[in-house]
């Protein structure tokens, strides 16, 4: 007993060398070789839309790194969690992309023709030469193409100056009414709901082309509609430099591998009308002043008596006091002018077209407020013709003195 003890303590320490050299000699020679760590699906800032039609060939793109020797890839899709396939496999054939710093294979994809509304899934895998693979996946939704139309045939322009669409001139705006996805879902129809769910719009985009020049992209609206339908109206301005000739405005939608065009008639641009009548008025109020001479009626040129209804009273004196303030007892509007546009000859190169388009892009209102000698106000008479208001004196009321207010004004 003790002799097999004595034997067994002689073979330990050696025992142990040879595990410790052992275990040496892999840490040595042992490494990890791991699966290719990169694949990604798309392009650097271009996403996958959520929204397909049928026939739609999508633009699917696959990086990976060059050094992981890939071998092809498959694309395998599934309708509806019912409908599974394998709908393509595609040899390596990446070319090295600059923005990535990686390959980049274009793999190609073409939207089933399946019913309206159902969702599909797509597994992209990418299969390496030593058998490992990784998978990219993304999902969308079955929809009808995009639409884009005049809301009116034939087309009804909405010239904002009010004035005829023979006299619009550089500097004018024309609205027109376009109707996207007419019909169109904001969701995916459930029975017994009716209609389409349609691709989503990324942009629409405003042109114009003058003449026969190449067009300009005048302006640009960011996504309009995921898919419902969307009726709305689009300003465009008619360009400066383009008098005497033909200007065309075009419209343009922007959807997943979809572009929509629609064209509107083109426009005659002419010299601006000028407001070529001026007049002279005067009211006045306080006492020892008769009631009648308060109010001014701008369409006849004359005073406007006091027991007659408010509609034809476009000047008012509201203020007869140390301040003198003017007003409108009916609805017409007026936009007092900056000093900028007063020194730029607002006033003294009067035109219908100018003094339209800046009521119609200003904030216009009823009462006018204090005035002083030389104010200058676009007006617009009852919802109707416009005309431009100078103030030529003020006299502000005291005790026993009545406010009078000289104006002058020039209308079509």
């Amino acid at each position: 007993m003790k002799h097999f003890s004595f034997r067994l303590l002689l073979l330990l320490p050696l025992l142990g060398l040879l595990l410790g050299s052992c275990k040496k000699e892999i840490d040595n020679f042992y490494t990890v070789d791991s699966e290719p760590g990169f694949a990604g699906l798309g392009l650097p800032r271009l996403g996958i839309a959520a929204r397909f039609a049928p026939g739609d060939v999508v633009p699917l793109f696959v990086s990976y790194a060059e050094a992981d020797q890939l071998r092809d890839v498959t694309v395998f899709q599934v309708v509806a969690k019912l409908d599974s396939a394998v709908v393509g496999t595609y040899p390596a054939a990446g070319t090295y992309n600059t923005t990535g710093g990686l390959q980049v294979m274009p793999v190609p994809y073409t939207v089933p023709n399946r019913p309206n509304g159902l969702s599909v899934r797509v597994d992209v895998t990418l299969n390496f030469q030593n058998g490992s693979s990784r998978m990219r996946r993304f999902s969308y939704a079955i929809a009808a193409p995009t639409t884009l139309e005049f809301t009116a045939t034939p087309t009804v322009p909405t010239y904002r100056n009010g004035l005829a669409g023979t006299a619009q001139s550089e500097g004018d705006i024309v609205g027109y009414a376009l109707t996207l996805n007419r019909n169109g879902l904001g969701a995916v129809p459930v029975p017994p709901a009716t209609g389409l769910l349609f691709k989503g719009i990324d942009s629409l985009t405003t042109f114009y082309r003058i003449g026969n020049q190449p067009r300009v992209r005048a302006g640009v609206v960011r996504n309009p509609t995921t898919g419902a339908a969307n009726a709305r109206t689009v300003d465009a301005t008619i360009p400066r430099g383009s008098n005497g000739q033909a200007v065309t405005f075009i419209f343009e939608a922007y959807a997943a591998v979809q572009t929509l065009t629609i064209t509107a008639p083109a426009i005659n641009v002419t010299n601006p009308t000028p407001l070529a009548t001026l007049r002279t008025g005067r009211i006045a109020g306080g006492p020892n002043v008769t009631l009648d001479s308060l109010a001014f009626n701008l369409r006849t040129g004359t005073i406007e008596p006091a027991a007659n209804p408010a509609t034809a009273k476009d000047l008012f004196l509201s203020g007869t006091g140390s301040t003198v303030t003017l007003s409108a007892a009916n609805n017409t509007r007026f936009y007092r002018a900056t000093a900028a546009q007063v020194a730029a000859g607002f006033y003294t190169s009067p035109n219908a077209n100018l003094v339209a388009t800046t009521l119609y892009q200003n904030t216009t209102v009823a009462d006018v407020g204090a005035i002083a000698p030389n104010d200058v106000f676009a007006v617009r008479v009852r919802g109707a013709e416009v005309m431009l208001l100078r103030i030529l004196s003020v006299k502000a009321g005291s005790a026993g003195a009545a406010a009078r207010v000289r104006f002058e004004y020039r209308a079509l």
